[in-house]
């Protein structure tokens, strides 16, 4: 237990900003959850939220999102509002809960200037990103507007307890994009040359330096851009230059946020992806810096802290992943850390759905409320046919409760569709995940694993003698074929080509279906050196999953040769060819616009020039449709056993996030 924290020196080790210290090199990074009262106050989702996170073993939180705007956008919802009077004393009881655990609090001040779409969308002239207020064309007067917003919502903060100060610069935001001479045209005082660009920054730090006490911490975020391919866009050379001008003029730590595209967490991301540009920055800098670099385990945080790169760790899915991540740290127990899987499910809840944060493995996220109410002891026996994420969930919560769990499961190792999500290039978080669960499994000796059982109708009686107290169904849905197309039985399942129970090389291969599933499919055949063409029904491809995510897929996927098919729907199966004919359904083709718009991407793959079925050939075809709910053994537990619960694929086909969260809230109350 002591070599294990030997290990973690770094990690756990103090450290100073300005006159603040922090217990430890971990703090939980300022993101949008949602939370909070639609109109932009405390709520006890938050509180809660934050006390989960704090008694985690932080050593900071900062509150994201802090808006300093005295009119907000009508898209803007669930933001506190540091604009208000009234905010004080309900923050005050958050910082007061922070304190309670020796933690730090900070708040970031935020001055929303973006309009719904992505940061990419350009306005009129197809150059600049698409803002609110163009920096260019504010008035002065506006400028000391906000300027003068800044400030106050600074000396709330202070009132309220608060620790320390953010100054949100950063993806299109005020004050950030003066910083930008692509951005910024101005050819005033606050336009030109880097200290005209930085003036607005400058000028906010010393308003609220006149509000709050000289001493109190102020950081600013601000990102860099180092391929983003634009004329005139700024270098490294370009931030180190405005970093040490803000260290210069009294900044006491600099956050260094990597920006929009592919440097938002895409699952093929590796920690310490941005190593050689942080260690630019901090010898040229003497105050604290930190940014976010991929970091997800205890080991990836103490290498990068002994080697330099920056001075302390922020994490943001990590610990919406574990709030427990820095007591588990400690404990020298790092087995434990529920993994981040960098899936995004938890950025598109909050961007696409518009809802609160949640969360692919942590099912509580969000729930925090729900989570207080103690689960009753169980006592007995639970059979859990099925050991996929859903079906080891369900265990993991029995077994906590003090149930003795069976868990049957037909193939020869646990997780389930876990072990074909994790197939593709770039998912090895999945392997973590397994592994995960795999440990948690064997880490709870009330927990009976039986591999290689296949529960059906006919040996149901396998269930019968362990006289069950309810029965937990699991077992994953069947693959969706319709049996309308002719030739279909000439498909081939998906997950027989990500099993690698079917192989192809230097082949033609028609994917049928553009979700995930098919689009990583895709990627497995292509990396085998297949041509490969993807069909979809729906405009666009990887509905449901976060856009970044499916963008990434898409640009690997068309520079290994592929071709993507939307609106265009599968009519037979031939041998050594597809047939296939343009489709439009105007009411999809709208619905699914609108998600691609709310989540900043309406990509368009290429236009489809026939006007009735023609055919593709192809050496195979592969079948990716997504599977359909499997009830048939459902129904012959529910006449024999007086409890039973359905949860994942079986019951609802959805995501892995979906099992999870029923596994363990259907099980808790169970």
């Amino acid at each position: 237990m002591n070599e294990q924290k030997m290990n973690y020196e770094h990690v756990l080790s103090p450290i100073k900003i300005g006159p603040m210290t922090l217990k430890n090199r971990v703090s939980f990074t300022p993101v949008w959850p949602s939370f909070a009262t639609a109109d932009g106050h405390v709520n006890r989702e938050l509180i809660e939220w934050v006390r989960d996170i704090v008694k985690g073993g932080a050593a900071c939180i900062n509150i994201g999102c802090g808006c300093v705007n005295r009119n907000l956008p009508p898209f803007v919802t669930h933001l506190l509002r540091m604009s208000e009077e009234s905010v004080v004393n309900e923050m005050t009881i958050l910082s007061d809960l922070v304190h309670m655990y020796q933690c730090k609090i900070g708040i970031e001040l935020f001055a929303i200037n973006m309009y719904g779409g992505n940061f990419a969308d350009r306005d009129h002239n197809g150059d600049k990103p698409a803002v609110e207020l163009d920096p260019t064309y504010m008035t002065k007067e506006q400028i000391k507007e906000y300027i003068e917003d800044f400030a106050l919502a600074a000396e709330r903060a202070v009132r309220c307890g608060v620790d320390s100060l953010v100054i949100h610069g950063a993806h299109g935001q005020l004050p950030g994009c003066f910083l930008n001479k692509r951005i910024n045209e101005r050819t005033d005082e606050y336009g030109g040359s880097m200290e005209n660009r930085c003036r607005i920054v400058i000028e906010i730090v010393k308003k609220i330096r006149t509000k709050v006490p000289k001493t109190y911490p102020v950081t600013v975020r601000m990102h860099f851009f180092d391929d983003e391919g634009f004329e005139n866009d700024l270098q490294i050379p370009d931030y180190i230059e405005i970093a040490k001008y803000f260290e210069a003029n009294g900044i006491d730590a600099i956050h260094f946020s990597i920006g929009t595209e592919d440097r938002t967490g895409a699952p093929d991301m590796k920690a310490g992806w941005r190593n050689e540009y942080y260690k630019a920055f901090k010898k040229e800098l003497h105050i604290p810096i930190y940014g976010p670099n991929e970091v997800k385990t205890p080991e990836e945080a103490e290498a990068i802290l002994e080697d330099g790169v920056y001075d302390f760790v922020i994490m943001g899915r990590p610990h919406s992943a574990d709030p427990e991540w820095g007591n588990k740290a400690k404990s020298g127990h790092p087995e434990d850390i529920r993994p981040c899987l960098n899936c995004n499910f938890c950025v598109y809840h909050v961007t696409a759905d518009q809802y609160q944060i949640r969360c692919t493995v942590n099912p509580t996220l969000g729930r925090e409320i729900d989570d207080l109410i103690p689960a009753k002891p169980g006592e007995g026996t639970v059979a859990v046919i099925g050991g996929g994420p859903g079906g080891i969930q369900a265990a993991m919560t029995l077994a906590d409760r003090g149930f003795h769990v069976v868990l049957f499961e037909e193939r020869e190792e646990l997780g389930g569709s876990l072990n074909l999500a994790n197939k593709a290039p770039g998912k090895f978080r999945m392997d973590n995940l397994i592994r995960y669960y795999r440990t948690q499994v064997e880490k709870r000796p009330n927990i009976e694993v039986r591999l290689n059982q296949k529960i059906t109708a006919d040996n149901v009686s396998e269930i019968e003698k362990l006289q069950p107290y309810a029965v937990v169904y699991a077992a994953g849905g069947n693959p969706i074929r319709p049996g309308r197309i002719p030739g279909i039985e000439k498909g081939i399942p998906c997950n027989d080509v990500l099993r690698h129970e079917v192989k192809f090389e230097n082949s033609t291969v028609a994917v049928i279906g553009g979700g995930m599933s098919g689009l990583e499919t895709a990627e497995v055949l292509a990396a085998d050196g297949n041509k490969v063409i993807i069909v979809e029904m729906a405009p666009i491809v990887g509905n449901g999953v976060y856009f970044y995510n499916v963008r990434k897929t898409r640009r690997i996927l068309e520079n290994a040769g592929c071709e993507i098919k939307t609106e265009t729907a599968l009519q037979e199966i031939k041998d050594g060819a597809v047939v296939v004919a343009p489709h439009k359904d105007n009411f999809i083709s709208e619905a699914m616009s609108g998600i691609a718009n709310i989540a900043g991407v309406a990509d368009k793959v290429q236009e489809d020039s026939h006007e009735g079925p023609y055919e593709i050939p192809v050496n195979a075809t592969v079948l990716a449709l997504g599977v359909m709910s499997n009830t048939s053994l459902l129904e012959t537990l529910e006449a024999k056993f007086d409890k039973v619960v359905a949860v994942g694929d079986c019951s609802k086909p959805g995501k892995i996030a979906d099992a999870t969260s029923a596994a363990y809230w259907r099980c808790k109350n169970l």
